[in-house]
């Protein structure tokens, strides 16, 4: 190797050495605030129990005349399930200081459509009721985007919430309760990895926008359908997506979840085939990936026709062999030495990974944290 290669190999370590500290140092400060929950904080002791209502008919009355049939568990031992059901959870919490504090109550689901909060005394009797959810209207979009409950709870109180979820789609809803620093800690992290998220996708499309508009060539189109479909998607899982549309349109990308997922594997397999050049060489690979996308494409036009919890097992299926389709064609363009395939698998392998981890959580494979849940 001469000396002016040298010297470039030397500038780009350098240079991404310097990219490498400024990722770690920010995801630093961004520090998990799932560790930061009031029980590890406060003297506030909590008592979990649900019921899984497959009826959906059950009513408050009801479920505090029968604590019998309660489940005396973790909420992280909830068998959520895509399925036609609701999930009553009793959260009793017992303030141990002397002093007031207020609890914010984070709902880490602003997918759920209908999620009520019954505050009950420790008799049975109903003080208030908070209704949240995307199909609830008149919220602010704070409310809709990270759904929450706000609690003052007295020194040596006790006291019982009773949360009612009733959705059909995902309705895996982490419950976290932080003090009110904690909860504005929370606010920032999520703030800015949303900030983050947003400013690079747009600035990669634009990009790529100005790379199809000088070259031509329909790879970079398929780049920013991906973006696209990538912004529609964590728009809804994480809720930042009622700050980018309007509020109409939200409810609507909300609903059709499940499009967003199908839309982003299919620019996730076109953009393989293309950036490859599988469409060059009309091979056996070729072929069946044009199989694979006119299936996409299909089965995205009829998720806008089934309920949500039927489309997404569908759609958690079909990403078996969307995986094996996109590991075959980048191993057999690594073994043929075709010089982009390694640029390929070293941008895309992290998303693909942090793609599958996503879901796998949403469904109760992977156990929730804050880092998991926004890994992607």
């Amino acid at each position: 190797m001469n000396n002016k290669a040298l010297k470039y190999n030397f500038v780009s370590f350098l240079i991404l050495t310097i990219l490498f500290f400024i990722i770690a140092t920010l995801a630093a400060h961004l520090a998990s605030p799932t560790r930061y929950t009031i029980d590890k904080t406060a003297p506030i002791y909590s008592k979990t129990a649900y019921r899984i209502d497959y009826s959906k008919s059950l009513t408050l009355e009801q479920f505090l005349a029968e604590p019998e049939k309660l489940k005396q568990r973790p909420f992280k031992d909830i068998e959520w399930d895509l399925a036609e059901q609701d999930y009553w959870l009793k959260l009793d919490l017992e303030n141990r200081q002397t002093k007031p504090v207020e609890l914010s109550i984070h709902f880490d689901n602003p997918m759920v459509d209908y999620l009520t909060v019954y505050h009950v005394d420790d008799k049975g009797l109903l003080i208030d009721t908070t209704e949240l959810g995307d199909k609830v209207a008149g919220l602010s979009l704070f409310q809709y985007s990270t759904p929450h409950s706000i609690l003052t709870m007295q020194g040596n109180e006790q006291t019982t919430l009773i949360i009612k979820i009733d959705t059909v789609g995902i309705s895996k809803t982490p419950i976290n309760i932080y003090g009110e620093k904690e909860f504005q800690d929370l606010l920032r992290s999520q703030s800015g990895i949303w900030g983050i998220f947003i400013g690079v996708l747009i600035m990669a499309a634009l990009y790529n926008l100005v790379l199809f508009l000088g070259i031509r060539d329909r790879v970079y189109l398929i780049y920013i359908g991906y973006i696209i479909s990538a912004l529609l998607l964590m728009g809804s899982v994480l809720g930042f997506g009622f700050y980018l549309w309007p509020l109409s349109w939200q409810m609507f990308f909300n609903e059709q979840v499940v499009f967003s997922n199908y839309a982003i594997a299919f620019f996730t397999v076109a953009f393989c085939t293309m950036f490859l050049r599988y469409h060059k060489d009309n091979c056996r690979l070729y072929k069946l990936s044009i199989s694979f996308l006119a299936l996409l494409f299909s089965l995205s036009l009829i998720s806008f026709f089934i309920l949500e919890y039927h489309s997404s097992k569908i759609f958690f299926a079909i990403m078996v062999p969307l995986y094996i389709l996109c590991i075959c064609m980048i191993y057999k363009k690594l073994v043929s030495g075709f010089r982009w395939a390694k640029f390929y698998v070293m941008s895309w392998v992290p998303l693909i990974v942090g793609a599958a981890i996503q879901p796998l959580e949403l469904t109760g494979f992977i156990q929730y944290s804050f880092a998991v849940r926004h890994i992607f």
